[in-house]
């Protein structure tokens, strides 16, 4: 069976309605703890400059996997459409392949978030992140140390293209084998973005396979009904990603506890909690709370 060009549009605009609802609700988020934050933290940062920030690390990690999806809608569109096609299906074929690429634009050319200092690791630590990347099978091209100072922002982060990047304000932290472990964690999120992949193109496969056997019926469901499954639809795609989130963040602690110890990595996330000021407890959001990790760490230590 043909791939109907309604469905293939109403997954297209579920993709993206979910797109800007997931960064809709970080930015609000983040608002919300802008002025928290900057009393706790004593932040330099406009609210613009700290939007920009947190949610550009949403961003991130979503637009490349929204950009190929519409890339991918366009193709499979333009491919196994029958010739009897309406006049405005080549417009909707044509709009999401530039959506996609345009997306993938804007992701490729972003700046990073914050300034790039002219420090750089010390050649044995380098060392040690391109040997654990070759254990675990991934490239790990760029380490860069961010001024994490304005924003007191103590983090590590795993971007696109193999690269690490550390603050300056995380660094003066911590004692060597403490930032060790720190980027064992991040090495080990780099591989772990190959599962997301193709966690991705699974649900997006089942997505597609869905709409398109329900394509018969589209045209007989009243117009409520289409606004109910894009939703359900889009909920289905977006919580298998928040457990595997968490999932990842203790495997990735696990990583590090194999090559550094439990106490590095214990130490260095009590102390990056203690320069967030963050509580231990927390029950809600896309990572486990501190003392989960923590307790995590206590069981690897007494093995």
């Amino acid at each position: 069976m043909c791939p109907s060009p309604f469905a293939i549009s109403h997954l297209a605009f579920a993709l993206c309605f979910g797109f800007a609802l997931v960064l809709g609700e970080f930015t609000l988020l983040f608002w919300w703890l802008y002025p928290l934050e900057r009393v706790r933290r004593g932040l330099t940062l406009s609210r613009g400059e700290y939007l920009r920030l947190r949610v550009g690390l949403v961003f991130e990690m979503l637009a490349p996997l929204l950009a190929v999806a519409l890339v991918a809608l366009a193709v499979v569109s333009a491919l196994y459409h029958p010739r009897g096609r309406s006049a405005g299906d080549p417009l909707w074929m044509g709009l999401m392949g530039v959506a996609g690429v345009a997306l993938g634009v804007i992701y490729t050319r972003r700046g990073l978030m914050l300034p790039v200092r002219s420090l750089s690791l010390a050649q044995p630590l380098q060392e040690e992140v391109q040997r654990m990347g070759r254990e675990l099978g991934v490239q790990v091209r760029t380490l860069l140390v961010l001024d994490g100072a304005r924003a007191r922002m103590a983090n590590a982060f795993a971007l696109s293209g193999g690269r690490i990047a550390i603050t300056d304000y995380l660094l003066a932290s911590l004692t060597e084998r403490e930032v060790l472990a720190v980027l064992a964690h991040e090495v080990a999120h780099l591989a772990q973005r190959r599962r997301l992949w193709r966690l991705w193109l699974l649900k997006l496969g089942a997505a597609s396979g869905l709409l398109l056997g329900l394509a018969p019926f589209w045209r007989r469901l009243p117009a409520w009904s289409h606004l109910l499954l894009m939703g359900a639809l889009v909920g289905c795609m977006a919580a298998p990603m928040r457990w595997l989130r968490r999932q990842h963040e203790l495997e990735a602690d696990a990583f590090a506890v194999s090559q550094y110890g439990a106490d590095a990595m214990k130490s260095a996330l009590q102390k990056v909690a203690a320069l967030h000021g963050a509580p231990k407890e927390s029950k809600k959001g896309i990572h486990p709370s501190l003392q989960q990790r923590l307790a995590r760490l206590e069981q690897f230590a007494t093995r």
